[in-house]
């Protein structure tokens, strides 16, 4: 989607509304890894701080000529990216992160690590890809190696999946995952794959309804948002949002839908 907004402005503009974003399921050996497949195409002559509100995951992605884990944030992210550049990002399904990468998401948030600090065995493909010289190759040159890191690895969490559905959907009380664990081990292991406890992940998969919410209905009601989105009124939405992104619900509705 392209920026509607004025360029001149020194207000940070969410990162979906930055330049082109294209996002589409992860199908095939990369859905055993994955859960999103995305690219991220910036104008040639943009210069304004982006924004990147929190989402409860961790990102692989390729951007300035290397690979780079995106762990998960509490608040919103302000990364520097250059005029132009095309980030290439692949998504971790919930649960699935953290034996691939054998670090607990704990340690990675709010932090982008060059995927080589984490693993020794990446460093052909970064050659390979940083030699491509057409997007579409190094698209699917980058695909087709996670595709086969995808095959080889491990069985994803069922539990952190439960967890992330249920939060993710409003159920906020007695879990499925809160059922088969115990709190205090799906605390523990909440922290390890997700990089914070069931609270936290709570309050920001409740923030990422509501932006679903605004993408549907331009013209909804903030009371009403925030009631269907799960939070007690209106006063509480702006402040649970106003904390994890810097945005007011009305500044989040201006940019999505202006």
């Amino acid at each position: 989607m392209n920026v509607a907004e004025d360029m001149s402005t020194d207000t940070p503009i969410l990162a979906m509304r930055a330049g082109t974003y294209r996002e589409r399921p992860a199908h095939g050996p990369l859905s055993r890894l994955f859960c999103r497949v995305w690219s991220h195409r910036l104008p040639q002559e943009f210069e304004r701080q982006i924004a990147v509100v929190p989402d409860g995951c961790c990102d692989l992605i390729w951007a300035g000529g290397q690979l780079m884990v995106i762990g998960p944030d509490r608040t919103a992210a302000f990364p520097a990216l250059a005029p132009g550049e095309t980030i290439l990002g692949l998504r971790f399904r919930p649960g699935t992160a953290l034996h691939w990468l054998d670090v607990p998401l704990r340690e990675l948030v709010g932090r982008a690590v060059p995927l080589r600090e984490l693993r020794d065995d990446v460093r052909t493909v970064e050659e390979r890809l940083a030699e491509a010289n057409c997007p579409i190759v190094r698209r699917r040159l980058f695909e087709a190696w996670a595709a086969g890191e995808a095959s080889l690895a491990a069985e994803p969490q069922n539990a952190m999946g439960m967890l992330f559905d249920e939060l993710g959907s409003g159920v906020l009380h007695g879990t499925s995952a809160t059922q088969a664990l115990g709190e205090r081990t799906l605390r523990r292991q909440s922290h390890d794959h997700f990089g914070y406890g069931p609270k936290t992940l709570e309050r920001i998969l409740r923030l990422q309804r509501f932006l679903r919410m605004v993408r549907q209905s331009a013209s909804g009601n903030l009371a009403t948002l925030a009631l269907e989105a799960g939070y007690a009124d209106q006063a509480h939405m702006t402040r649970d949002v106003k904390e994890l992104t810097t945005f007011t619900p009305w500044e989040i509705r201006r940019q999505i839908c202006g």
